[in-house]
């Protein structure tokens, strides 16, 4: 059985900047092709994967921070989240 901890580094080696957007062009955000938020050009996605919002709200974070925010979840459902989006089995 996997603990959600190995789980969450074991999501965090295959984490980049395509994946990370492909997980929020998934869950209804739009992308553009320099990885930044459509709507919001401040926020913007590194290459490793790392969210940052250049702009008002200051937020960075990785994916799980974001989803966390986002959808307003604990961390260990924000990993499961995450996990379900990139189709990783876990127990």
């Amino acid at each position: 059985m996997t603990d959600i901890k190995q789980l969450k580094d074991e999501l965090k080696e295959t984490l980049d900047n395509k994946i990370v957007a492909e997980i929020l062009i998934f869950i209804g955000y739009e992308i553009t092709r320099d990885y930044k938020f459509a709507n919001d050009r401040s926020f913007s996605i590194s290459r490793n994967g790392y969210i940052k919002d250049f702009g008002a709200t200051g937020f960075a974070g990785d994916i799980f921070d974001f989803i966390m925010q986002e959808k307003n979840l604990p961390l260990p459902k924000a990993i499961k989240f995450v996990a379900d989006c990139l189709g990783v089995k876990y127990e």
